[in-house]
């Protein structure tokens, strides 16, 4: 397998094995891609994306980063336009382009 390929499946079972409340979680899609040996992370919803360029594909610290952004974002936005539905299903696209749906805990950002 390559780097992309070990990245996905440690992302995959991360979010299959988090034990995240059911209150406050809304779910993004995020579309991950590898080109020219760098990892490309698209928050379409948000209009925003990221590169890790050389840096090592840490699983957790991406979620984060990730997380961070989202909630961020949707603090400032009413709860009612929050994505609390999954509407869209993990998808690979190309080998080296997928959709994974990230949950996010919006009560981490302090959101009544």
């Amino acid at each position: 397998m390559d780097k992309f390929t070990d990245f996905i499946a440690t992302l995959d079972q991360t979010l299959a094995t988090e034990q995240l409340p059911t209150q406050a979680l809304v779910y993004v899609p995020v579309t991950f891609s590898f080109h020219e040996g760098r990892l490309q992370i698209e928050i379409n919803m948000l209009r925003t994306s990221f590169n890790q360029g050389d840096n090592a594909f840490g699983v957790p610290d991406i979620l984060d980063r990730i997380r961070m952004l989202i909630g961020l974002e949707l603090a400032d936005r009413p709860q009612s336009r929050w994505p609390t539905n999954s509407t869209t299903k993990a998808l690979t696209i190309t080998p080296h382009k997928v959709v994974r749906v990230i949950p996010v805990d919006m009560s981490v950002y302090q959101v009544d």
